[in-house]
This record gives structure tokens, C-alpha cells and sequence, in this order.
């Protein structure tokens, strides 16, 4: 009989401290655990050195007689580069004749329990449907005749684009259930040292400590947390949401495999049975087209039936928050362009720079009401990611009070010109 709760404080363990270790990255844990947790896939969206590879090897190095395999992607991969190792020659016999055939041996990526796949989009389709059996059946062919069951447990893969149109490509990304966008550490600031934490940061990742049947195990009970007819009718809603006002549908395949992802999520979070809260985890895996638009509707459709919609509110203030600072920006480099030759060109640069304090203004006002909304956060998950855009937002607003020169962006007007 397992020792359930050694396991799973392990567990719980180290989820927290792969949080602390990744910065700002909590989102990405938690769906890698819960990809784990519900034997699926995960993709990850961001630009190149942003450690979308780290938590794979975390994972497959913290769990005891786990094999890793990394692959790199490419136009000229193929199949039998990924899954054939060496060519053994056999002998055989059969009515009298003897024969000799030439047989596959699997590779790397075959015998291994976790699979990266870099720059996942770059192969052709050929090699992408190759691998489809792979990632959805565990199964695979390398010799005519004869299928094998891979050991897989989880394929992670990355790019820092969505995949085209083309029907073979999104059936092909089909297969990862769940979809998370990073971006670079935000800068430091205040209360936020992510960045500055992340230079510091001398010690190893974090190590899961766990073997391969305690994982299972783990798995198996994540299976019977139940999820119940309410929480079912809710994620109909959400369906009925994206699909009736704003035209976005993912597939029933999708729908039917977030059944697994909701009761490994509450399950992750402690939960008895699936909560409302614990649909926060549909927002990664209802994607439905390469567009921004589409995601950020997944997430705001998801956040209101979840109850985190407070956290929508912030990132649209932050968005409003970036427009008004790139607006403040542009008219400070066109004042700085009007040369105060004369009276009317003076009169020019004062009035473009009042225009800019008056975004400034505007900025530390959504500022302001950032810091409101996240304070009235009551979901650990939600806090985190609000702070992230409250951080970012105050950045900006030190980047403008540094390009006028003052300590303040409401003292000393007067004595910049304006």
C-alpha cells in the first residue's frame, strides 16, 4: 500500500518549489503538473531563451528511472531520424527457405518517458503525422508488420509561433491539450525582483523525488476526483459562450480530454471533487486559432465562469496601461524633435510635452486601479498573475518619470517646461 501522504507532499512540494525557483511562471507549472497528472501534452508559446525546455528536463529528472529525449525540429527531419537507432540483421527460417531480414531498433525517442520537441512547427507533415500515433495511442511502427507501445508519459513541446492554417498542422497541435504562453521575466521593480531573484539564483532545480509507479499512482488518484453535474453544465456555458457570441470552437475532442485536465487541476489544488475555481484551467487548453484576439477571448470567457474575472480586468488595464505609455513616449520624442527656434515652435514643444503628462496622469490612474482589483483577488494563482501586470504597468510609469527628469510624475512640472 502506497504511503499517500508522503507522496503526495512531495507533490505538493515541489510544485511549490518549482514555482519559486521558475520566475514568474507559475501558470506554466501548474499546467505542466496537471499535463502530467492527466497523461497529456503541453505546448509552449514564447520567444527563444525564455526557459520553455527547463520544466521538461525538471520533470524527467526528478523522477526516478525516467528517460529524457530532446528533440529539434526541422524541415529535413524525418521519421526514421527519430525513432530508428541502429539496424540489426536477422536470420530466419521458414518451409525450408532461410531468409535474411534487415530490422529497425528503436531509438531514443521511443524509449523515453518525457519528449521535448523544439520548435515544434519547422518538421514537415509527414514527419508531424508520423508522430501523431505516437503522442495520441503511445503506439508506434518502425518495421512492416509489427507495433510497438512507447513508454511516453508526456511530450512537451515549444515554438515562438502558432501553427498556420493548414489543416495537418492543427490536427498535429490538436494532440497537445494544453497551451501555454510565456514571455521574458519582467523587469525588477519595487516589490517585484523576479529578474534580479533569477540572476542571483546559484541552486539546481527543483527534483520531484518520485518513482515512476508513484507517479502512476498519483495519477490514478487525480482520475477519481469526481467532477460533478453542475460543474459539467458550467463547462457547457463556456461553450455555449465561445461558440454563440464570438464564434470560437474547439473541438469535442478537446472538450471530452479537459474532463482529465479538471480533475487533475482540483486534485493539484487539494480539491475533493472539481470546484468552479478549478475551471481556471480551460483557459489553456479552449485555444482555437493562432490569433491574440481568440486567446485572450478563451481567457476572459473562462475567468468570468471561473471566478477570475477580476484577473481579466487587470490585463485589459494593462493593456490600456501599455497604449497610453506608448502614446506618452511618442509625444515626447516629438517634442524633443521641436527645435524652440522661435515662439511657435516653444509653444509646439510645451504643448506636446502637456500632453504627455496628461498620459502619465492617466497612467498612474490605471495603475492605481490595478493595485485595487489585485488587492481584492482571493485565488493564489490569479494574485500572482495580477502583480505580474501591476509590476509591468509601474515600470512603465518609473520609464516616463525618468524620461522627464523628476522624481515624481505630479511635482515639478513647473521647473520641466510645462
Amino acid at each position: 500500500m502506497k504511503d499517500t501522504s508522503r507522496v503526495w507532499t512531495a507533490f505538493a512540494r515541489f510544485r511549490d518549489q518549482s514555482c519559486h525557483f521558475f520566475k514568474e511562471r507559475e501558470s506554466l507549472v501548474e499546467c505542466g503538473l496537471t499535463a502530467l497528472l492527466s497523461d497529456a501534452h503541453l505546448f509552449i508559446l514564447g520567444p527563444p531563451g525564455s526557459a520553455k525546455s527547463m520544466l521538461a528536463e525538471t520533470l524527467a529528472g526528478g523522477i526516478e528511472g525516467a528517460s529524457y529525449c530532446y528533440v529539434m525540429m526541422h524541415k529535413f527531419l524525418t521519421w526514421r531520424d527519430l525513432a530508428c537507432g541502429e539496424v540489426v540483421v536477422r536470420e530466419e527460417s521458414s518451409g525450408g527457405i532461410r531468409s535474411i531480414r534487415f530490422l529497425n531498433v528503436e531509438g531514443p525517442l521511443l524509449r523515453a518517458h518525457f519528449v521535448f520537441l523544439d520548435e515544434l512547427f519547422k518538421a514537415s507533415a509527414a514527419t508531424n503525422n508520423s508522430i501523431l500515433n505516437l503522442l495520441q495511442e503511445r503506439i508506434y511502427s518502425i518495421n512492416p508488420g509489427e507495433t510497438g507501445r512507447s513508454p511516453l508519459m508526456m511530450a512537451v513541446a515549444a515554438g515562438n509561433e502558432m501553427p498556420g492554417s493548414e489543416d495537418n498542422l492543427r490536427a498535429f497541435a490538436d494532440r497537445f491539450l494544453f497551451w501555454n504562453e510565456v514571455d521574458y521575466i519582467s523587469v525588477s521593480h519595487e516589490g517585484n525582483t523576479a529578474f534580479i531573484d533569477m540572476l542571483q539564483e546559484t541552486g539546481k532545480p527543483p527534483s520531484l523525488g518520485l518513482t515512476l509507479e508513484e507517479v502512476q499512482y498519483l495519477r490514478g488518484e487525480a482520475n477519481r476526483i469526481p467532477v460533478g453535474r453542475d460543474i459539467i453544465g458550467v463547462v457547457n456555458s463556456i461553450r455555449a459562450a465561445l461558440a454563440l457570441e464570438h464564434r470560437i470552437e474547439p473541438s469535442d475532442r478537446r472538450f471530452k480530454a479537459s474532463m482529465a485536465a479538471l480533475r487533475a487541476f482540483a486534485f493539484l489544488n487539494g480539491h475533493p471533487r472539481a470546484e468552479i475555481s478549478d475551471l481556471a484551467v480551460l483557459e489553456h487548453i479552449l485555444w482555437a486559432g493562432r490569433e491574440r484576439e481568440v486567446r485572450d477571448t478563451v481567457r476572459k470567457v473562462v475567468r468570468d465562469f471561473s471566478g477570475d474575472s477580476a484577473l481579466t480586468a487587470v490585463e485589459n488595464l494593462f493593456r490600456e496601461a501599455n497604449d497610453v505609455f506608448r502614446g506618452a513616449m511618442a509625444l515626447m520624442d516629438r517634442a524633443d524633435r521641436e527645435l524652440p527656434v522661435d515662439e511657435t515652435r516653444r509653444r509646439k514643444r510645451d504643448e506636446l510635452r502637456r500632453e504627455a503628462l496628461q498620459k502619465e496622469r492617466q497612467l498612474a490612474e490605471i495603475a492605481g486601479g490595478m493595485s485595487a482589483s489585485v488587492s481584492s483577488m482571493a485565488s493564489p494563482r490569479a494574485c500572482a498573475l495580477g502583480r505580474y501586470f501591476l509590476n509591468r504597468a509601474n515600470v512603465m510609469r518609473k520609464a516616463l518619470i525618468g524620461r522627464r527628469g523628476v522624481e515624481d510624475p505630479f511635482v515639478g512640472a513647473a521647473h520641466a517646461g510645462f
